[in-house]
């Protein structure tokens, strides 16, 4: 039985239109891509910035590790009258936890450093360079959270994926460029520590890695060409168009004005609506092959829940 599953499974794989995650994010024809998680960021971490890294866990864990120290940190904090209380736990299994968590440490750093004044961890931190690259660790991990959400979600495709990436790659080189002319305007947690030339190398380096790995990771998603009669069937110039049957049927869908309405509303997805394909199933066919979901932890999870739920409703069923 399982073996006849089986090969209905893979009969179905090969004649569907989607993109499927396993241990990793995957487009059609095995091309591989991975989400952006923090790892990217870790994999090639200089070993200064992961010693900051690890400096601030530890100081972390410190006033986390037992309930009393943390009561005595939040009347601390309040005593200061610290925006905040509480430091947020960086939790080794969702490794972009590291967002949050530093964005905290920076939001009470000046606590922090009173209250754990006698650590060595803090010590290190409280240095030019730690500081420095607190504030720069803080904000590139934020970044990556906001990409990460960005990622994740319903009706997120490869050409919201494609725009979010390598939009984030083309920012990552601007920082570059803005750092290295000691511009330091958009990283907003340098205001609280002077950054010095030691310290602007080490970060730009970082960067260079950040944009390097990205590119190579997500190079078949770069090579994916998005026709524009795609994107703006109603604006597109028809004589831009080569292949002749898309021609004609984007002639009939710029005077179809109840299409026309759709894709005013929808955008792109219009292309995924029922009525789009009955009247257009040449160009249809087409744009839906490239608006394919992108594979995400997202999606994995809805697919899995979505699972359980029917095996629990079964169960209750039953019982």
């Amino acid at each position: 039985m399982s073996e006849d599953i089986e090969k209905q499974l893979v009969e179905k794989l090969k004649t569907r239109n989607f993109s499927v995650q396993m241990d990793e994010s995957t487009l059609r024809g095995s091309e591989v891509v991975l989400i952006t998680y923090e790892k990217l960021v870790a994999k090639n971490i200089s070993p200064v910035l992961n010693e900051v890294l690890h400096a601030v866990i530890k100081c972390v864990n410190t006033i986390k590790s037992s309930a009393k120290c943390e009561s005595l940190f939040k009347l601390f904090c309040e005593e200061q009258n610290e925006d905040h209380v509480r430091l947020l736990l960086h939790p080794e299994v969702r490794l972009l936890s590291k967002g949050n968590c530093l964005n905290r440490f920076m939001q009470l750093f000046d606590a922090i450093s009173v209250f754990l004044s006698e650590k060595l961890e803090m010590k290190y931190l409280l240095t030019i360079d730690g500081k420095a690259f607190v504030s720069y660790l803080a904000y590139i991990f934020e970044k990556l959270n906001i990409l990460n959400n960005q990622l994740q979600g319903p009706n997120k495709t490869l050409v919201d994926a494609k725009a979010k990436i390598f939009g984030f790659i083309t920012n990552i080189e601007l920082y570059q460029k803005h750092i290295k002319n000691s511009n330091f305007d958009q990283f907003h947690w340098f205001q609280k520590c002077e950054v010095i030339d030691a310290a602007v190398f080490v970060i730009v380096n970082h960067l260079n890695t950040i944009s390097t790995d990205l590119k190579e990771r997500f190079s078949d998603l770069k090579q994916i060409d998005f026709p524009t009669w795609m994107m703006q069937p109603i604006l597109v110039e028809l004589s831009d168009i080569s292949n002749m049957q898309y021609q004609e049927e984007l002639a009939e869908l710029k005077n179809d004005e109840s299409v026309k309405n759709l894709f005013n509303i929808k955008g792109a997805m219009a292309w995924l609506c029922e009525g789009t394909e009955i009247k257009y199933p040449n160009a249809t066919q087409c744009a839906r092959k490239l608006l394919l979901p992108f594979p995400s932890s997202y999606l994995a999870e809805c697919g899995f829940r979505a699972a359980k739920d029917l095996l629990m409703k079964k169960e209750i069923d039953f019982l």
